[in-house]
């Protein structure tokens, strides 16, 4: 490297030009505080090399920084085009965007929408149990003056028609089991931290409870689920996604008499993450464009907790009352290094992500009973003020693989939503022979960023 690169690119730790929150040059240049802190990590690791005395043509991860940062010093007229890529302003600050790191915050995204997915088909199967979904006498269901009274738990656990024989019916069959599939799709807006992306999931849960006595019941499922997420594709954004895979367990119970019920739940599960973070920096000069793809591959572990309670009122076939759930979760993320970008040496060594969640929920539930000669059927509502108490905006390190002086490059995510609203609409059958179908539409409301829509269809059977 002759000494005039050299000198250029000392040059561009001075004041940046265009942007105060920016420590470099190239950093100057980004629009967004993600591709600011891009371009300061590529122009710390350039530096090095520099200080290092590394020569142009020996290591991919210097001649990319090097081209970078040189087209950024010829922009602001600091010298000459040598190694530069002849971009104008915005196709640099778009070329910042693609070599970005917006996976990261999705891969912690992905991570929070698994564990609080794992939760929500036991939050409804809670629900029904509370409402005589298994170990009832379906001769009673099955009689219009009596329907509401085992289904809804009475609104007072049974206690209107112990005397007939149909409460001691709920202990004639003490286990059952449920299965659930889920399908659910949303999409993400991009922010100043990630870009645009939309995803889908699918989920399975099998499950058993026992019923202990008329008003305790307690139970265990296995759940399997998938989240596939592709990012935007447009002309500042090349793409990319992340697939996972997760599996886990958890242990729920539930206590309900003189209308009130008291829940909860524990839950541990272990998840799987494919990467692909495309890179595209392009060149109108003789100095190569880039295209080409990272890859990388990681693990997580997640643990949840979930207390909730409420009342039933109602009156015949009417049920409605307010609940509240309060939920913790909090997944670690392995740290992992990407591969596969030979061309720009941008590969990444990302450490260890940590993320927890405290949400609170305040809302309304709603049930009636139409009973018929074949089945019996409840529709259902719920609605639930959210408020959420952790996920603060973190702090995500990584570093470029090639990078002998290990320069830190910071990612810091998106402050959370505080507070939106859960919504979820569902509708459930009961049949002669004691088997149960249930379908579900559940949703988020009032969310800044992001959209969320969730279908469940179920069975329940009793042993």
């Amino acid at each position: 490297m002759n000494d005039k690169v050299a000198y250029l690119l000392i040059l561009s730790l001075g004041t940046p030009f265009l942007a105060d929150a920016a420590e470099t040059n190239l950093g100057g240049f980004g629009r967004t505080m993600l591709q600011q802190n891009t371009g300061d990590s590529v122009t710390n690791a350039c530096v090095g090399f520099v200080n290092a005395g590394t020569q142009i043509g020996t290591i991919p991860l210097f001649d990319t920084c090097s081209a970078m940062v040189v087209t950024a010093n010829e922009l602001l007229g600091l010298g000459s085009s040598e190694l530069s890529l002849g971009l104008n302003a915005d196709e640099l600050a778009d070329a910042l965007q693609q070599i970005a790191t917006e996976e990261y915050a999705a891969t912690g995204s992905m991570a929070n929408e698994m564990a609080s997915g794992r939760v929500d088909p036991i939050v409804s199967r809670l629900h029904a149990l509370r409402g005589g979904a298994r170990g009832f006498n379906l001769s009673g269901l099955l009689q219009p003056d009596r329907a509401a009274t085992p289904l809804l738990g009475g609104g007072r656990s049974g206690k209107q028609d112990r005397g007939a024989g149909a409460g001691d019916g709920l202990l004639d069959n003490a286990l059952s089991g449920f299965a659930n599939v889920n399908y659910g799709s949303g999409d993400r807006d991009s922010t100043d931290s990630s870009d645009a992306f939309d995803f889908t999931n699918y989920r399975l849960t099998l499950g058993a409870d026992y019923r202990l006595d008329r008003n305790t019941v307690i139970g265990g499922a296995l759940n399997f689920t998938r989240i596939d997420t592709d990012f935007d594709t447009r002309s500042t954004v090349s793409g990319g996604n992340i697939d996972s895979d997760g599996w886990g367990g958890v242990l729920y119970g539930t206590y309900y008499d003189d209308g009130y019920y008291v829940d909860g739940l524990v839950g541990y599960a272990v998840s799987d993450y494919d990467i692909k973070r495309s890179i595209f920096i392009p060149s109108n000069t003789a100095v190569p464009s880039i295209g080409e793809t990272a890859k990388a591959s990681t693990d997580s572990s997640d643990y949840s907790f979930s207390l909730g309670g409420g009342y039933r009122l109602g009156s015949g076939a009417v049920s409605f009352g307010p609940y509240f759930r309060a939920s913790y979760t909090r997944v670690d993320i392995d740290s992992y290094q990407e591969r596969g970008a030979v061309a720009s040496g941008l590969n990444f060594n990302v450490a260890d992500q940590e993320w927890t969640s405290l949400t609170s929920v305040l809302g309304v539930e709603y049930a009636y009973v139409v009973s018929g000669q074949q089945a019996v059927i409840t529709p259902q509502f719920r609605l639930g003020w959210v408020h959420q108490f952790e996920n603060d905006s973190s702090e995500i390190t990584a570093s470029y693989l090639d990078d002998p002086r290990n320069n830190q490059f910071r990612v810091l995510t998106d402050d959370p939503d505080r507070n939106y609203f859960e919504l979820s609409l569902g509708v459930s059958s009961v049949l002669e022979n004691g088997f149960q179908i249930f379908a579900n539409y559940d949703t988020l409301l009032g969310l800044d960023n992001l959209s969320d829509h969730q279908f469940t269809l179920g069975g329940r059977w009793e042993y």
